[in-house]
């Protein structure tokens, strides 16, 4: 059998099962399944080019469930997602990064330093809203500002503005610490314990906040409360102080140490932190208890500043606006510790108790403190160590 009448023969069997098969009953019902499996294709692809061109109908925004909260503390990332116009808008992927210090639930950790991937897929009706809520666990000091997020398409990526930030305040320690640092403080001991306890100034009852101690809860009221809302749980009530202008504490944080106090870089940063905390747990304790309070550090800022100074004032604003100036602040010392201090006694400052927080002591801030507590003010001096490592997160 030669090449030819090879391929002849090949070419009649094959003619004769064609002609079978479009003369079989079931190639009516084959060709229309491959047409519509073409014509899905064909829209398919239609509908995508068409939904790239009007993803500018979709607004996506996106908000922290509270301005500022504390480290460790667990808050809700909010996305809202709406579609502005008639075209329905399907699978539609929107990423975005996340710093790693807030931490998604449900994600895994990333494995290295930097941000955090996270992605979710909406499917929009015309003039449709969606509103997803992903829980966040806080765990580091800092101003975290999130910016945009991102549509892949076709041919490129649909960019979204969607700014969010968020404070994360120091934690501060709880009180049984705070009494322990506080005892180790040197100074006029009989002096700082009216910081914890004054119970000639309750002006109501207020909600229960973290940080405040437990003879301050008000038992009776958080009783009443809770039998006549009928909840299901009782939100405890406390007592609460009113803000008088005789009592003030200043609450001072040394950033600067020397090469012979005997910690690394990594120490350094831990007792910043512990340092932190431990200044967010007075000065809470002084607002909440009616206190006038003050802080003031030399540290740099992120603007190119290099101290933080809050005057004397009262109520929870004046608390919150600090605690905003801690989440922003550099762990590195600006100008110099004997300046803050000089700049008080040449106010000429008095009957305040002032705490000074520090690193390493120095005899010539020593000095100045002395001179402070010349001037009739009650001063407490409490040096970090090791131990106080264990504060910092």
């Amino acid at each position: 059998m030669g090449f030819f009448e090879f391929l002849e023969r090949a070419a009649q069997k094959i003619a004769t099962a064609v002609i079978t098969f479009l003369l079989s009953p079931a190639a009516p019902w084959i060709f229309l399944v491959v047409g519509l499996v073409v014509l899905f294709f064909l829209l398919r692809a239609l509908y995508r080019k068409l939904r790239d061109k009007h993803l500018y109908q979709l607004t996506y925004e996106r908000s922290f469930s509270q301005t500022g909260a504390y480290v460790d503390d667990e808050i809700e990332l909010i996305e809202v997602v709406t579609n502005n116009g008639f075209f329905p808008l399907f699978h539609v992927d929107v990423y975005a990064y996340l710093y790693n210090e807030l931490r998604l639930t449900g994600y895994d950790p990333p494995k290295k330093d930097g941000m955090q991937l996270f992605s979710g897929r909406f499917n929009l009706w015309p003039y449709m809203r969606i509103r997803r809520r992903h829980k966040v666990r806080l765990l580091r000091r800092g101003f975290y500002r999130l910016e945009s997020a991102a549509i892949p398409t076709k041919d490129t990526e649909y960019y979204l503005s969607c700014p969010a930030e968020i404070y994360v305040y120091p934690k501060p320690v709880p009180i049984e610490q705070l009494n322990n640092a506080s005892g180790r403080m040197q100074g006029n001991e009989r002096a700082v314990r009216q910081l914890f306890s004054d119970p000639f100034s309750i002006s109501g009852v207020r909600d229960y906040r973290f940080g405040d101690p437990l003879t301050t809860i008000n038992f009776k009221v958080s009783a009443r409360t809770w039998m006549c809302s009928g909840a299901s749980s009782s939100p405890l009530k406390v007592n609460a102080r009113e803000f008088c202008a005789n009592r003030r504490i200043m609450v001072f944080m040394d950033f600067h140490t020397e090469r012979d106090c005997g910690f690394d870089g990594q120490a350094y940063l831990r007792r910043v932190e512990a340092g932190l905390s431990y200044s967010a747990a007075f000065i809470m304790e002084a607002i909440y208890g009616g206190f006038n309070a003050a802080f003031f550090c030399n540290c740099k800022l992120e603007d190119g500043g290099m101290s933080v100074k809050f005057p004397l004032s009262s109520g929870e604003d004046h608390m919150l606006a600090i605690f905003k100036a801690m989440a922003t602040l550099r762990p590195a010392d600006g100008v110099s510790y004997a300046t803050l201090l000089e700049e008080v006694i040449e106010q000429g400052i008095g009957d305040c108790e002032i705490i000074s927080i520090v690193l390493c002591p120095s005899a010539k801030n020593d000095e100045r403190l002395a001179m402070l507590g010349r001037m009739g003010n009650g001063v407490h001096q409490l040096v970090l160590t090791s131990d106080d490592e264990a504060n910092a997160v």
